[in-house]
């Protein structure tokens, strides 16, 4: 009799109360996991959508400095227009052809050797371009004198520096930009906040910034 009663007793299995608390366990530790799964994901994609507008912003820069350095090749001047240029954009010329026997190509008028650089802000939209301008194909060929260089700039800045290393003032005085020898070329990449201060997972805003010194190659031929 008494071997039958604690038989029984095994068999009985778990209890209401039990159940429900093990069901609330699982559940929160469901939960606090998805939470975690979660902010793990976010924190991947705000990374992904940081390192695409660096490299973004890395071959727009390149491309600007490489295509600077070669400003006034061929020229008797810097070739950085001065009523065209200013700390947030630059216009270049250079005569890439000059010293070629082609008879008709040794002035600025092919493309790439009349560029502007400036950026296109649509802050309604929270989009902001680096452009490219070819003014030759403007004239030849009007769709294709637009190039956007980046689509993820949020900043883009102009420095000049002369030979002795100080600063130009292109604000107050924009002819100064003829004595330039060096431009320092800024772009910034800037991340919006992610989730509410406080709160588990929040990243704060975030700004990358690159920057790149081009000194003008062909300047060391001219005497000002």
């Amino acid at each position: 009799m008494h071997t039958k009663l604690n038989s029984n007793r095994g068999e009985l299995g778990f209890s209401l109360i039990e159940l429900m608390i093990a069901m609330t366990l699982t559940l929160i530790i469901a939960g606090a996991s998805a939470t975690l799964l979660g902010q793990s994901f976010r924190m991947r994609s705000r990374e992904d959508v940081r390192s695409d507008a660096i490299a973004d912003a890395q071959r727009a820069l390149n491309i600007v400095s490489r295509e600077i350095a070669n400003t006034g090749f061929g020229l008797l001047d810097n070739g950085i227009v001065p009523g065209d240029t200013n700390n947030q954009s630059i216009r270049i010329r250079a005569n890439l052809n000059a010293y070629t026997y082609e008879p008709f190509n040794r002035e600025v008028r092919d493309p790439d050797e009349d560029l502007k650089y400036l950026m296109y802000n649509d802050d309604a939209e929270n989009r902001h371009y680096l452009v490219r301008i070819d003014a030759s194909l403007a004239v030849t060929d009007p769709p294709k004198s637009k190039t956007v260089l980046a689509n993820r700039l949020d900043t883009f800045n102009l420095r000049y520096f002369d030979g002795d290393g100080v600063e130009i003032d292109v604000v107050t005085n924009p002819l100064n930009v003829i004595n330039a020898w060096k431009v320092r070329i800024s772009v910034g990449v800037i991340l919006p906040p992610d989730g509410t201060p406080g709160s588990p997972g929040y990243q704060p805003q975030s700004t990358v910034t690159l920057v790149s010194d081009v000194v003008l190659r062909n300047v060391s031929q001219l005497t000002y």
